[in-house]
């Protein structure tokens, strides 16, 4: 029989068929994606390019040196959403700019161009202080609407912990500030023997600008301010600013800026034997310092407090279109959302209740009354008298009342518009000044033509401005013009009454000639030579004067200056005595 071959594997499928059909399903889903990748690409694109159609925008942004940092960092925060303005795809860019620079560039707009040397023309301007807004505010349309505030940090003085507590024992306010740092060995009565008088380093911009506003406000008695333009011309407050900057000038090697002097502060090995004792600073500054700052602590002096307030300023100026002007609106409702908020406040910066935690540094403390920015042409003054500040100095006024000072000219009378101007002077000067009132013509005092009003002393001296003042006003025109003699009485007087370590000066003011017979040329010329002090004789001539001749060599003979005013009535007369007096 034959017999049949047994198989009992199981018959399988082909796989060349099972292979074809699969390549071809791989292949049509491979087509099918590539069509739908295609057209979401091509949605995508033209999505993007719908929204950014106009094409690309940068929001400049001015921001001052100690906020720089935190808003570059948000900036580039935001920038990462992606932001379309408009149809323009918006990037944020930020350069740090001293708030100053940014004013005074601001000064001319909206009409005026922007100093491209400070780098691109900024949209937005977050400045460290209000201040800096309020002196461009007057140019009209540089800022869109009121500018809030996105951080604060209080304005304080960086001292020596042993200097602060000494502060904080004698309730240390900012009105004292001056006579700390004008007078003789003044920390002895603070308890701080060998320490001598205050120096305080004043580097020029923020927060120096907002110290000295708080100096001026409490010195005018203003509490929170805001202190105004007639408030900061008045004496005191014109006194106490160039009492702070003739004591900032006298500290050699001192830092240029804020920074730089807080760190060199901290590093003194003796703060009494330092090269200065303190700066103004913020909160926030001395906090980020860390280590750094070790010695040092923010002491907040007595009265209103001022604040760095980081107020957000969109620019309304030509180079801020709608564009620039929404974008950098977004960004500021941007910078106030928590996630950025918490960004400033671990910076150091206070944002609303949001306070950073303390250091040993910088306790924190709560603010009671914050002071009020001063106006812009306060400001302005304020910054203007501590550029220039009256240098204090020892003068005798010598003042002619002859009959001629008594013609008219223009408003008033020669006299009555030379004791104006001799007032407004007395008043810009600093206490640590010493001024006298002398008046001539003829016979004013027995035989003498000379009355001396007012002696000369201490501006701080019991009520000597008053004194002075009123002495002033009392003035009346006299008879003759006894110039040669009264001169040498009154240089005499200086000499004997001599004040070491300033300029001493007589400051003859006058309309005519010499008709005093008695006393000649030659005996004025000898009688100023070989003085045994250096007393110059100052001399401002009025009009026409046929002495002038001899005036102006008596005054180079006493290194002194002559200045002829052709009258009293306009601004001639105001600027020599400047000239003279500071």
């Amino acid at each position: 029989m034959g017999q049949h071959r047994s198989d009992r594997r199981a018959r399988g499928v082909s796989k060349g068929p099972v292979i074809a059909v699969v390549s071809v399903i791989l292949l049509v889903l491979a087509v099918v994606g590539w069509f739908q990748l295609r057209d979401r690409t091509s949605n995508e694109g033209t999505t993007a390019a719908g929204a950014c159609v106009e094409g690309d925008a940068t929001l400049e942004v001015a921001a001052s040196p100690d906020i720089a940092d935190q808003i570059r960092e948000l900036a580039a925060r935001y920038t990462a959403t992606d932001p379309v303005v408009r149809d323009h795809c918006v990037t944020v860019s930020v350069t740090a700019h001293h708030s100053a620079a940014v004013a005074d560039a601001l000064g001319g707009a909206p009409r005026g161009p922007w100093n491209g040397d400070l780098g691109p023309a900024p949209a937005l301007w977050i400045p460290s202080s209000s201040q800096s807004v309020n002196r461009v505010a007057a140019t009209g349309g540089v800022v869109d609407g009121q500018p809030k505030s996105l951080a604060t940090s209080p304005v304080v003085l960086a001292a020596p912990r042993e200097l602060a507590l000494a502060f904080t024992a004698a309730g240390t306010g900012w009105q004292n500030l001056p006579a700390l740092q004008s007078g003789k060995d003044t920390l002895d009565g603070l308890g701080l023997p060998g320490w001598g008088s205050l120096k305080l380093t004043l580097p020029a911009g923020s927060p120096t600008d907002q110290a000295l506003d708080a100096v001026a406000a409490s010195s005018a008695d203003v509490g929170a301010g805001p202190l105004d333009e007639t408030q900061a011309a008045s004496p005191q407050v014109t006194a106490a600013i160039a009492a702070l900057a003739n004591g900032g000038k006298a500290i050699d090697g001192a830092p240029t800026s804020i920074a730089d002097a807080t760190s060199a502060l901290a590093a003194q090995p003796e703060p009494a034997k330092g090269t200065f004792h303190t700066v103004p600073s913020t909160e926030q500054q001395i906090r980020a310092l860390g280590k750094k700052a070790s010695g040092l602590v923010a002491f907040a002096p007595a009265g209103a407090t001022p604040v760095a307030d980081h107020p957000a300023a969109i620019l309304a100026t030509p180079w801020v279109d709608e564009t620039l002007g929404r974008a950098a609106a977004q960004f500021v409702d941007f910078l106030r959302q928590p996630e950025q908020v918490r960004t400033l406040v671990d910076a150091g910066f206070r944002v609303g209740d949001d306070i950073p935690a303390a250091t040993d540094q910088a306790p924190m403390p709560p603010i009671g009354q914050v002071l009020a920015p001063a106006t812009g042409p306060a400001q302005q003054h304020l910054l203007q008298t501590f550029a220039n500040p009256a240098v204090p100095q020892a003068t005798t006024i010598l003042l002619d009342v002859s009959g001629s000072m008594g013609y008219d000219d223009g408003t008033g009378t020669r006299l009555s518009n030379t004791v104006d101007a001799v007032s407004r002077q007395i008043a810009s000067l600093p206490d640590s000044s010493d001024i006298g009132l002398w008046v001539y013509s003829r016979g004013l005092d027995g035989n003498k033509p000379y009355l001396v009003k007012v002696s000369t002393g201490p501006l701080s001296e019991g009520t000597r401005r008053q004194q002075l003042d009123s002495a002033l006003q009392s003035l009346r025109p006299a008879t003759a013009t006894s110039t040669y003699a009264s001169v040498i009485a009154a240089h005499k007087s200086a000499v004997s009454g001599f004040v070491a370590d300033r300029p001493n000066s007589v400051l003859l003011i006058t309309d005519g000639p010499n008709d005093d017979t008695s006393t000649t040329k030659q005996q004025l010329t000898r009688e100023l030579t070989g003085s045994a002090q250096p007393v110059r004789v100052d001399v401002i001539s009025i009009a026409e004067n046929s002495d002038q001749a001899t005036l102006q060599a008596m005054a180079e003979q006493t290194g002194g200056t002559f200045t002829a005013v052709p009258s009293t009535q306009g601004p001639e007369l105001g600027a020599a005595l400047g000239q003279m007096l500071s």
